[in-house]
């Protein structure tokens, strides 16, 4: 496999850019020269009027050649180090085979007495992957743990084999072969050891208790077999449809007039386990039935529905599965109490990971205390309100008069901190993959030649909370800085796509919590 593969054109042009005079300097040129004219790189007028001066006044045009390649070939750049990295030019010119080392910054590994692997830190943290039409980012440290959703599409995170799902692959049943990095199958990847694929472990039974199993909670117990309920489970058993649409980690849910989102890995039981969440709070499946106004006499299996289908089509196809331990035996690692008592969500709403969080009393929400705007510091003692639901509060009893846009910009930050608090968590929060979170010069190639003048949310953050904004509009003009930039140097690319997307939802909000004519 080509490890010229896992670099992008922005970092080989980089490279290009960086190395230019050190390529000039290598001894007699012309077969180099040669090599990318052969491979149309170079135009043949450029190549004759190198080709007819001395080899000492060649050196001097080689520079002028990689210039010439930056600045009008850039769409080849992955041919032209194919073509510079070709065994028989590594051979003749010693300079390029460092070279190649160091762009690749890696080193030859032993894999065996006579095999060799290439090892490269190019894609420390994540890889570009697609499946079918799916493209998405594979993070590697979470690839090797049992059921750890590893893999980011659309603002979704996936297990491989559901991303596999997720693409229409499902038909192909092996991820490792349906899904590819840069035109290489992930398979070969792991073989020669650049991911480390999750262990294999045998499905464990689950342990649910006999008194669990003959629980009230089976409707068909208590009377849930009418004729027409009869025909409708047997038309749901008898339905050959997809069944790839419920393979989302998390699925929308509608009782009635209710709507919701149901959360496999909280499901337990319809009295055990909070997973249904609305924008109020968590709910067991028996407890979202029962805010249902109409429904007096209901059961959670038939009238929760998914996409059509009700949750006892879902638990019969093993869509959802009683995967929390619910007895009381010593091998159970969850008990009841815990279960009832999943008020709050598990990952912090603004950077999607666990940890030590601080949870809201008004709403599902929870937060690092770093994250959360303004910070909380230590354990709040008694209730704790989020900047959200103060927000919201705040709203309601405020006077519901309008202001201009002009108005909102000269307003002053100290009257509308709480208002700048929420705008910026909400750019946090919808920034999905990081992009706009920190500084992205020292990351990002060649972002000083285009940008000069950078801004990011930590720096926002950071400007809001030592009071260096006076006004709402200057506080405004640093996010819309960032959304220019962001379409100056990514254009239409996924992250200046990404940036307009953030940009009219920053707009959005702002014209809503100021009430903007």
């Amino acid at each position: 496999m080509e490890p010229l593969n896992f670099l992008t054109t922005e970092e080989l042009l980089f490279f290009l850019h960086r190395k230019k005079t050190e390529i000039s300097c290598i001894e007699q040129p012309h077969r180099f020269l040669t090599q990318l004219r052969d491979h149309d790189l170079v135009p043949e007028k450029l190549f004759e009027n190198v080709k007819k001066k001395r080899s000492r006044e060649q050196k001097k045009d080689v520079y002028k050649v990689l210039d010439w390649v930056e600045k009008n070939k850039p769409q080849y750049i992955h041919q032209f180090w194919r073509c510079v990295f070709e065994d028989h030019i590594l051979q003749l010119y010693p300079t390029l085979r460092m070279l190649r080392k160091s762009l690749l910054d890696a080193s030859l590994v032993k894999k065996g007495e006579n095999q060799e692997i290439w090892k490269w830190p190019i894609y420390k943290t994540h890889l570009p992957v697609t499946c079918g039409d799916k493209e998405g980012t594979l993070y590697r440290d979470k690839m090797p743990r049992v059921g750890e959703k590893c893999i980011l599409s659309q603002g979704r995170w996936f297990t491989p084999n559901y991303f596999e799902k997720f693409a229409g692959k499902e038909k192909c049943k092996n991820w490792k072969l349906s899904i590819h990095c840069r035109n290489t199958p992930l398979k070969k990847l792991i073989e020669e050891e650049h991911l480390q694929c999750p262990p294999m472990e045998r499905r464990k039974r689950t342990c649910v208790c006999s008194s669990e199993e003959n629980d009230a909670e089976d409707f068909q117990e208590q009377g849930w077999r009418g004729g027409g309920t009869e025909i409708r489970g047997r038309v749901e058993e008898e339905d050959m449809a997809d069944l790839s649409v419920f393979q989302d980690p998390s699925l929308p849910v509608t009782c009635v007039s209710l709507t919701g989102t149901l959360y496999k890995y909280r499901f337990a039981t319809g009295i055990r386990g909070k997973c249904i969440r609305t924008e109020e709070r968590w709910f067991t499946p028996e407890e979202f039935v029962k805010q249902e106004p109409t429904i007096t006499d209901g059961h959670w299996k038939k009238d929760i529905v998914c996409r059509g289908k009700t949750l006892n089509f879902l638990l019969k196809k093993e869509i959802l599965l009683k995967h929390l331990l619910l007895c009381d035996c010593q091998k159970c690692s969850i008990k009841k109490e815990d279960l009832m008592a999943q008020n709050n969500d598990d990952e912090c709403y603004v950077c999607d990971s666990e940890g030590h969080l601080v949870c809201c009393d008004e709403c599902p929400r929870a937060f690092h205390s770093h994250c959360h705007l303004p910070a909380v510091h230590g354990d709040s003692p008694g209730e704790w309100i989020c900047t959200f639901c103060v927000l919201r509060t705040s709203q309601q009893w405020r006077d519901s008069s309008n202001m201009s846009e002009q108005e909102a910009f000269g307003a002053p930050v100290s009257q509308y901190r709480l208002h700048c608090h929420y705008l910026l968590l909400c750019v946090y929060r919808e920034d999905i993959q990081k992009v706009f979170v920190k500084d992205p010069r020292p990351t990002v190639p060649r972002y000083s030649e285009f940008i000069s003048q950078p801004m990011w949310l930590d720096r926002i953050k950071q400007k809001l909370e030592s009071g260096e904004y006076q006004t709402v509009g200057a506080f405004v003009s640093d996010f819309q800085l960032i959304f220019s930039n962001s379409s100056t140097f990514n254009r239409d690319n996924v992250f200046g796509r990404m940036g307009a997307r953030l940009k009219e939802m920053f707009e959005e909000e702002f014209q809503k919590i100021f009430s903007i004519q």
